[in-house]
């Protein structure tokens, strides 16, 4: 009986886990497709990048040249980020849909339209 509910208590324990950390996405990213609705999107994704830290640092580069950097947390499959750049700092959300050692997918909703970043680990 004691084994069967430590059993129990372990898989309730491990299932309760987030299933990312700081760990798995340290490093830098790239983007490779951007699509929103299911369509790729015609953008230079060679400026369009990621580093997070393990401390919950990150920086992200986009297109014309627009930065930002500041904190980030993971809580289940959700990337919070904030930009602490700008003097009124606000946190932002996304979905992480896929994350691996070489490949990071993001869902985000962008003036209403579902998009889908994915990126490769450089």
């Amino acid at each position: 009986m004691r084994i069967a509910l430590a059993i129990l208590m372990f898989s309730f324990a491990f299932c309760a886990c987030d299933p990312y950390s700081n760990t798995d996405l340290a490093g830098n990213w790239k983007a490779v497709e951007i699509t929103e609705e299911g369509d790729s999107l015609a953008v230079d994704l060679s400026g369009i990048r990621f580093e997070f830290t393990n401390d919950g640092h990150y920086y992200f580069h986009s297109t014309l040249n627009y930065e930002e950097a500041g904190t980030y947390r993971l809580d289940g499959p959700y990337l919070f980020s904030t930009d602490t750049t700008q003097e009124i700092s606000r946190e932002k959300a996304v979905e992480i849909v896929l994350l691996n050692a070489d490949s990071l997918q993001l869902r985000m909703q962008e003036l209403g339209k579902e998009r889908i970043m994915l990126l490769k680990k450089e």
